[in-house]
């Protein structure tokens, strides 16, 4: 005879989310940052991706560091400052990626908008390589890299960028990535 299954152990807490105060009375111990907001808060982002933190789709920011959201304890997010895609501080990042194309079909969108506000906070002036490298944790099979490096120079002008002529020069290599008159696909047929 089999014994009975035992109580899964369970907790209320509050969570401190865009700015806003959300007590959720019942979790579960082992339930991720992800699964909460997604089905105890009914937020639609961040995105449930792969559930391992490889994808990138559920970045959130933890006390201004980004992190998977799949793999941060809801537990371990009490008394932290939790930050969205849906937060106004994303919104230039988000309408950048939007202006530039770079998330198609709009899932990975709201992960870039994080990567890319995160990577513009710790490098005011990244190059190509340096954009390639802080948004490789996101993955999106509609778009490619240049589109990526635009969103990251639209957001940076939204947000009003370094002072002019400080900036670094993109690599020669990437002057096709970073001008989208240079890209192939604007050459005429």
């Amino acid at each position: 005879m089999s014994e009975p299954a035992a109580e899964w152990p369970t907790v209320g807490l509050t969570l401190r989310v865009d700015g806003h105060e959300y007590p959720v009375p019942q979790v579960w111990i082992g339930d991720s940052l992800l699964a909460v907001l997604r089905e105890r808060l009914d937020f639609d982002e961040p995105r449930d991706g792969c559930g391992a933190g490889e994808c990138g789709a559920c970045l959130v920011t933890v006390d201004d560091t980004p992190a998977a959201a799949c793999l941060v304890p809801a537990v371990a997010a009490v008394e932290r400052d939790v930050r969205t895609p849906r937060d106004p501080g994303f919104d230039a990042a988000r309408a950048a990626v939007a202006a530039a194309g770079a998330g198609p079909c709009g899932f990975c969108a709201p992960g870039l908008a994080v990567a890319i506000t995160s990577l513009l906070r710790r490098n005011p002036d990244p190059g190509p390589a340096a954009v390639r490298e802080a948004l490789s944790g996101v993955i999106c099979r509609c778009s490619e890299s240049g589109h990526w490096i635009e969103a990251v120079a639209l957001a940076k002008e939204a947000e009003g960028g370094a002072a002019a002529g400080s900036g670094a020069s993109p690599d020669p290599d990437d002057a096709d990535l970073v001008d989208p008159a240079r890209r192939p696909e604007a050459a005429a047929p």
